[in-house]
Parts: structure tokens; C-alpha cells; sequence
């Protein structure tokens, strides 16, 4: 997920709050909504589908604004590597990963998104890797491992291969953050996840073409079909990336971190409660596991930061 880092605005932090689990209950409510869609329009297809809607919504947002698109023109090759490691590389993994497993486990694997990042951040931009880190990382292994031996799908190639995407996604994530950082430091909210999303609906396009004549949908397309859809792309998706961005830019980077604590419980919670996914103790004692090695780097982050201030 991207990160920029703006100078923090003086806001009540009940708005903060209210941003947070907003966002949360966006992102985490998209699992099941696009294990709703995939199979209709494939990992792929759906992916590009909200990609395309998210990018309209925006376009129809900054078509006043001349400058914006004047950045996006300017800087595209830079907002295509974005795409890549950020929106479309990851966002497809994830449809790939919900087609193989539940909702619930692909929300609660998608939280190890941090623990990427502290290993990420460590090799490309040189920071140092304290104990909470290395705890955190530790226990983020170990909540995998006990969420997949408690998991109630088969764990056959299939649904190896699907968690294996799952966790391919967080690391392209992690990449994407750390990336954004570097190459946008100063650009608007708005402007970064508007080029962010068009490079990804063009970068799309032939991917799209190519696996269309590939794959055969296992289900029809239905209303249901595509209503998630415009539901993730115009909430999840638009929406999603605006809020993540205001949230960034009023109450700083790490606090809009703290997101990824509310994602996977909206994302299981939702899994089992709307599409009536089973509830094991490997599913709940592997996401307080992995929710314990998420805290320990990003407590130990916003520490540092305060400190830095």
C-alpha cells in the first residue's frame, strides 16, 4: 500500500479515527466482494474492472484540474512502476489468492503487508532492523504457519499456490510503499492515486486481452457480479486510496499504518458473516499472532519518529 509523506494538519483525531475504520471496513470489506466477482471475471478481469471504475471516479474528480494531469503526463513511466509494484501486481495476486482460499484468509494474510516492509526497508533504504522488528517478523512467520495448519481449505497445490500469491502481494506492497516514498515525496494525495490508478487500468489492458482468450469464467456473470465490482472499485478502490492518502497527510504516515489492524478483521469478520465462511482456531489464533508482529514494528516506528520530532 503507498505512503507520501506530507506534513501533518491539525485535525480532532475523532475524525482520524473515524477515517481509520472507514478505510478499514473499505479494504476489508473488498475480500469478499471480489471472491464474489472472480469467479465471473477471473483474477484478472476483476482486477482490472475496479481498476478501470477507481480511475474514472478520480478522472471525473480532477478534469478541472490541469495541473494534476500535467504531473501525471510528466511523470507516467515513474506512475507505471507504481501501478506495478502497488495497485495492478498485487491487486491481481490478491484475486488469485481468493479464487484458491476464503475471504477470511486472504484478509489475514494480506496484514503481513509490514513485516514485508521492515525487510524491504532494511535492503533498499538502508534502515536498521531492531529487536521489535525482528521479533515482529518472527511472529509474523509463526501466525502464517498456524493460520495455514488450521486453515479449512485443502492445502493441496492449489491452495499453496494461493497462499503463496497472497503473500507475493504484501511484498509488492511493501516494495510499493517504500517506492512511493522515494519517487513521490512531494506530490498531492490526489494527484499520486490518480496516476497511480490510470497507469494501472493502461498497464492492464494487454494483460486483460491475453488472459481473456486463456481462461473460461467458472460462473456467469451476474447483477451480483457486477455490483461488487462497482462497489470495490468506486469505495475500496477511489474511495480507499483517497481516505489512505488524508489520512497520511493529517495525522502522518504511521497512524495511517494502523489500518492494517482493522483489515483483516473486516475482511474475516465480513468472510464469515456474509458468505457464511467456518470459524476455526487455527483462523483466530494465527490472526492474533500475526496482529502481535504487525504491532511490534509499527509501535516501534512511530516511537522513533516521535523521537526524530
Amino acid at each position: 500500500m503507498p505512503n507520501a509523506p506530507n506534513e501533518p494538519e491539525a485535525v480532532p483525531r475523532w475524525k482520524v479515527l473515524g477515517a481509520l475504520l472507514l478505510l478499514g471496513s473499505l479494504w476489508g470489506g473488498s475480500f469478499p466482494l471480489i471472491k464474489t466477482a472472480a469467479p465471473a471475471l477471473g483474477p484478472v478481469g476483476v482486477t482490472h474492472a475496479r481498476l478501470a471504475v477507481g480511475a474514472m471516479v478520480l478522472t471525473l474528480l480532477t478534469l478541472t484540474s490541469r495541473r494534476m494531469w500535467q504531473i501525471v503526463g510528466r511523470r507516467f513511466a515513474a506512475f507505471l512502476v507504481l501501478a506495478a509494484l502497488n495497485v495492478a501486481g498485487p491487486l491481481t495476486l490478491v484475486a488469485v489468492a481468493i479464487v484458491g482460499l476464503n475471504a477470511s484468509m486472504a484478509a489475514i494474510l494480506n496484514a503481513t503487508t509490514p513485516l514485508f516492509t521492515v525487510v524491504v526497508a532494511a535492503i533498499w533504504l538502508g534502515h536498521r532492523i531492531s529487536w521489535r522488528h525482528a521479533l515482529g517478523v518472527a511472529l509474523g512467520v509463526a501466525g502464517v504457519v498456524v493460520l495455514l495448519g488450521g486453515a479449512p481449505v485443502g492445502l493441496d497445490g492449489r491452495g499453496l499456490m494461493s497462499t503463496a500469491a497472497s503473500l507475493a502481494a504484501a511484498v509488492l506492497y511493501a516494495l510499493g510503499g517504500v517506492y512511493a516514498r522515494r519517487a513521490f515525496p512531494e506530490e498531492a494525495p490526489l494527484t499520486v492515486a490518480l496516476g497511480q490508478l490510470v497507469a494501472a487500468t493502461v498497464m492492464m489492458i494487454p494483460v486483460t486481452i491475453v488472459t481473456i482468450g486463456l481462461s473460461r469464467p467458472s460462473a456467469p456473470v451476474t447483477r451480483e457480479t457486477v455490483l461488487a465490482v462497482l462497489i470495490v472499485g468506486v469505495g475500496a478502490t477511489a474511495g480507499g486510496y483517497l481516505l489512505y492518502f488524508w489520512i497520511i497527510r493529517t495525522a502522518g504516515p504511521f497512524a495511517a499504518s494502523t489500518v492494517t489492524f482493522l483489515v483483516p478483521l473486516a475482511g474475516a469478520g465480513l468472510g464469515v458473516l456474509w458468505l457464511s465462511e467456518p470459524v476455526t482456531s487455527g483462523l483466530v489464533l494465527g490472526l492474533i499472532i500475526i496482529l502481535l508482529g504487525v504491532g511490534l514494528p509499527t509501535q516501534s516506528s512511530k516511537r522513533t519518529t516521535e523521537r526524530d520530532n
